[in-house]
C-alpha cells in the first residue's frame, strides 16, 4: 500500500496525516497508534505500526460521490461494500468503496453503523472493549476521564463493573427487548431497500467512485496493522500490510 503524505489515517486521537505520523515514527520507532480496523466482517480496533515513507510510485486520485479524494500508489487494495478487495486502477465509476460512519447520537457520543445495518454502536464502548481486551460484560461502566463524550481515545477511558446495575438489569429483563427490537430493524433494513431507507432516515449509504485519474510520480507512504486487514483511511478501508 502506498498513500500520499497529505492523506489521513482514522486514530482514535482523531484524523491524522501519514507524513505526520511517519516523522513522528522517526523519533520513536516503537510508536503505534490505535486505529479503525475492517476485519472482513465487524468494525474493530487495531493498532497501526511502522508508518514510513516507502518510495517513489505513480499516484493515482480516487474521486467519490462526497467532492473527497482518495491519493493512493496503483497497488493500493481498496475495501468494497460488497466484501471485494480492489486495487486503484481496476475502480470504475460507481463502485461502492466500504465507507467508516460515524456521526452523533442525540446525546453527543459518537457512533459507528456497519454498513447495510441499522444499529448503531457507541465508538467510546468498542475503544473500551479494545483496550480492556475483552468484551464488555454486564454491568460494565465506562467513564470519559475529562468529562468530554467526543474524546474516545483509550487513555481517556475508566472502566469499572457496576454489580448493583448488572444485577438490576438482568432482574427486570431490560436487554432482551432492546435486542428484540433491534434485530426486527436490521432484518427490515435487509429485506426491504426501502425500509433501510426509512430506517437509516435517508442518509447515503455509499462512498461511491466518480473518476480515477492517473497522476505523477511522487512520494509514498506505507504503515502495517497488527490485527485484521485493512484501516480507514480518509473515510473508506485500505489494505495494510501484515
Amino acid at each position: 500500500m502506498g498513500l500520499r503524505g497529505d492523506m489521513a489515517i482514522e486514530l482514535a486521537r482523531g484524523s491524522t496525516k501519514v507524513e505526520l505520523l511517519a516523522d513522528q515514527t522517526v523519533s520513536n520507532p516503537h510508536m503505534s497508534e490505535p486505529a479503525f480496523v475492517w476485519t472482513g466482517s465487524e468494525l474493530t480496533i487495531g493498532e497501526v505500526s511502522d508508518i514510513r515513507l516507502f518510495g517513489i510510485e505513480q499516484l493515482f486520485e480516487v474521486v467519490l460521490d462526497d467532492n473527497s479524494t482518495v491519493q493512493v500508489s496503483a497497488s493500493s487494495k481498496f475495501m468494497m461494500k460488497s466484501g471485494d478487495r480492489k486495487m486503484a486502477p481496476e475502480l470504475a465509476p460507481g463502485d461502492a468503496l466500504l465507507p467508516l460512519y460515524i456521526e452523533e447520537d442525540n446525546y453527543g457520543y459518537p457512533t459507528y453503523r456497519i454498513p447495510g445495518r441499522a444499529a448503531k454502536h457507541k465508538i467510546y464502548r468498542l475503544m473500551a472493549k479494545w483496550k480492556l481486551g475483552s468484551p464488555l460484560g454486564s454491568g460494565t461502566v465506562v467513564e470519559h476521564i475529562d468529562g468530554n463524550r467526543k474524546n474516545y481515545h483509550p487513555d481517556n477511558l475508566k472502566i469499572s463493573i457496576n454489580k448493583r446495575s448488572r444485577k438490576r438489569s438482568t432482574k427486570n429483563r431490560l436487554v432482551k427487548p432492546f435486542k428484540d427490537a433491534q434485530k426486527f430493524l436490521d432484518e427490515c433494513a435487509a429485506a426491504s431497500p426501502l425500509m433501510a431507507k426509512i430506517v437509516h432516515k435517508g442518509r447515503r449509504t455509499n462512498h461511491k467512485v466518480v473518476r480515477v485519474t492517473p497522476g505523477p510520480m511522487g512520494e509514498v507512504y506505507t504503515a502495517s496493522v497488527r490485527s485484521g486487514d485493512s484501516v480507514s483511511v480518509s473515510g473508506v478501508f485500505l489494505e495494510l500490510p501484515a
